[in-house]
């Protein structure tokens, strides 16, 4: 669909938000980035309650014990800084509406910034919007940031969030929160976070949430869908067509520890060459994640679109703009987590799906907003196309949560055998999803990184 298809209002948005970013972060080293980030404003409703805490370190211990056994197949890719991890540095914040009736609901957001910027502070304004309309608490994790915290110290913090919220301290007063009333949500990085953490509890065998609201997931860092790279992406869509999108002052403090801990990590993939799920193109350009090292991109809980498989997972609504870069690895990622016996991905990212027992499809609902941008809930509120998509998420919620007194909206109800998956024009009309949209399903580099120019 033309961009015209959107009111003159909406590109005036979008076109000052672009504006507001390029300020913040054309040219601007990442460490000035994060000053920046957290001193626009951001208002809290007056019906709304903010209680920030500091999680147990026990949890982060208890999180760590999981990992490590289950990471142990890719210790040698990873930077073992992780597990010497601080637990005692783990914070969050408790969003809750004012003399509101306790429904039980606890969304677990986990924000978006590239695992590199971002804050559950930085996040309120979409946070409280998510606790209004859907009737619950939301507590927002500030899990810590690369590249001093690189993988899978995210993943680590939101699988201790998730044991805070299901175990919580005695002193705190709070009950401890069936894992059927939680829902995981994210934003970007974060939404692809919550994959992550999705697929970790479904393999180590813990009690799933109850679903999975995703808004422009982070599902594939390897950047290889070709929606990535389009051109025509510069019109609709304000995140960069690139390998890495930061960089670091060489002369700070961050960059030089780094450059150090990547350094050492290298010398240990050489001596040890590891023999983990990845493709040649991985080591054909120069580190450009400062998340991970190029050799753990495949891993399911960076990449979950290269997941050897997506089923058994909590149902998911997934919702991408037609017009950002992400919108190819989200489709592919749905139609994978819906199909997963017809959806393999190529051998090389394919250890052995034949023995998995994880292939029961997974409840997906796709919505492709026609034309939007990159988290255009959040970046272009106030649109009546924005609107929509949170009622919609905040459906979702309500309707996946153990509740049945509460159902409000029957279209989440079914049991789906296959991926419903729509377009959703700016006139919030829903239609079945084009063919043009499915073309990256047929996709040859899948998971292949293009060799492409690297500044760090």
């Amino acid at each position: 669909m033309s961009q015209s298809s959107f009111s003159p209002q909406y590109y005036e948005k979008l076109s000052n938000h672009i504006k507001r970013r390029t300020e913040a972060y054309k040219d601007k080293f990442m460490e000035e980035v994060r000053e920046k980030y957290d001193l626009i404003p951001k208002s809290t409703p007056n019906n709304c309650i903010v209680d920030e805490i500091k999680l147990d370190e026990k949890y982060v211990i208890k999180s760590k014990e999981y990992l490590m056994d289950r990471l142990k197949i890719y210790e040698d890719v990873i930077d073992e800084k992780w597990q010497h991890l601080d637990n005692n540095g783990l914070s969050g914040e408790w969003i809750k509406i004012k003399n509101r009736k306790d429904t039980g609901r606890v969304v677990l957001y986990m924000f978006g910034g590239g695992y590199c910027v971002g804050s559950s502070k930085a996040s309120r304004n979409f946070t409280c919007k998510i606790a209004q309309n859907a009737k619950c608490s939301v507590f927002a994790i500030n899990y810590r940031l690369a590249p001093e915290h690189q993988f899978p110290i995210a993943l680590c913090d939101a699988l201790a969030a998730y044991f805070y919220l299901t175990d919580p301290p005695l002193e705190t007063g709070l009950k401890p929160i069936d894992p059927k009333q939680i829902i995981f949500a994210g934003a970007s990085a974060g939404g692809g976070l919550a994959v992550a953490t999705a697929l970790l509890i479904r393999d180590i065998g813990l009690p799933s949430p109850s679903g999975l609201v995703l808004w422009s997931p982070w599902v594939d860092l390897t950047s290889s869908m070709p929606s990535y790279w389009e051109p025509e992406m510069d019109k609709t869509d304000y995140t960069i067509g690139a390998l890495n999108t930061r960089r670091l002052d060489p002369t700070s403090t961050m960059s030089i520890e780094y450059h150090e801990r990547a350094k050492i990590l290298s010398e240990k993939i050489k001596q040890k060459k590891p023999k983990v799920v990845g493709h040649p193109s991985f080591i054909k350009v120069p580190r450009f994640r400062f998340y991970c090292a190029n050799e753990a991109l495949a891993i399911p809980y960076v990449s979950p679109m290269l997941a050897e498989s997506l089923g058994n997972l909590p149902p998911i609504l997934c919702q991408v703009g037609g017009g950002e870069r992400f919108r190819d690895s989200n489709i592919l990622f749905s139609f994978r987590a819906s199909d997963p016996n017809k959806f393999q991905l190529p051998k090389y990212a394919t250890m052995n799906f034949a023995n998995s027992p994880f292939k029961k499809p997974t409840e997906v609902t796709l919505e492709v907003y026609d034309g939007a941008c990159h988290c255009f809930q959040a970046a272009i509120s106030g649109e009546k196309i924005s609107q929509f998509s949170i009622n919609r998420s905040c459906d979702f919620i309500k309707n996946h949560i153990l509740n049945p007194d509460e159902v409000e909206n029957k279209s989440f109800q079914s049991i789906q055998k296959d991926i419903n998956a729509v377009v959703i024009n700016p006139n919030c009309e829903i239609r079945e999803l084009d063919e043009k949209f499915k073309e990256c399903l047929n996709w040859e580099n899948i998971g292949v990184v293009p060799e492409l120019e690297v500044v760090m």
